[in-house]
C-alpha cells in the first residue's frame, strides 16, 4: 500500500451528522446480522453494554463516518469478529479503523485494548449519541497518535488512550 497522507484535523472536524429514519434501520439490520452471528448471542458484555447494543452503536458510527468521509462499509458477517482490523475503505484506498464512543461530553476518547493496537494503519472516531446523532472525528494514521497515546486502567484493564480535540459540544453542521 502506498502511504498516503492521512486527513488533518482542521476547523471542519469534528462534524456532527444526523442519520434518516431508513440509515438507522439499516444500522439496524447490521447489528442484528452481526449480533445474530456470535457465539454467545445475548450476552452482556458489561452492565449497560449488551452484544447487540455494541453492534448496533458501531453500525450507526460506521454509517456517520461513511457519511463524512465516503467509502465502502465492510458489511462481511464474522462470527469470530474482524480482530479490529479496518471497518471502512475510503475513496483514496485507505483503509479506516471506526472506533465509537457513546460518551456525550467533550472530554471524548479513543481507547484501544492492546490487542486493538496497530491493528488498521488508520484509526477514526465518531462519538454517537442513540439513535442517529454522531460526531464525526478526521482520519488518523497510527503514525500521527502513537506518540499521544497514554496508558489508562479504567479498572477492567490497561487501555491505550487518544484524546482528540472537539467532542458533542464541538460538532459543526
Amino acid at each position: 500500500m502506498s502511504a498516503q497522507p492521512a486527513l488533518r484535523q482542521d476547523e471542519s472536524f469534528p462534524r456532527r451528522v444526523v442519520l434518516t429514519p431508513p440509515e438507522v434501520s439499516f444500522a439496524m439490520s447490521i447489528a442484528t446480522q452481526r449480533d445474530a452471528s456470535k457465539k454467545n448471542r445475548d450476552s452482556r458484555l458489561s452492565r449497560s453494554h449488551t452484544g447487540f447494543g455494541v453492534h448496533f452503536v458501531g453500525a450507526v458510527g460506521e454509517i456517520c463516518f461513511r457519511k463524512v468521509h465516503g467509502g465502502k462499509i465492510d458489511l462481511r458477517v464474522l462470527p469470530d469478529g474482524d480482530g479490529h482490523k479496518p471497518d471502512i475503505i475510503v475513496p483514496d484506498g485507505r483503509r479506516i479503523e471506526v472506533k465509537t464512543s457513546t460518551f456525550t461530553g467533550k472530554e471524548v476518547e479513543l481507547k484501544f485494548e492492546p490487542n486493538e493496537l496497530n491493528q488498521a494503519e488508520y484509526v477514526s472516531l465518531v462519538q454517537v449519541t442513540l439513535p442517529d446523532i454522531g460526531i464525526v472525528f478526521p482520519v488518523w494514521s497510527w503514525s500521527e497518535i502513537s506518540s499521544s497515546l497514554v496508558q489508562k486502567d479504567y479498572g477492567h484493564g490497561i487501555r491505550y488512550v487518544f484524546r482528540p480535540q472537539g467532542g458533542q459540544q464541538g460538532g459543526q453542521q
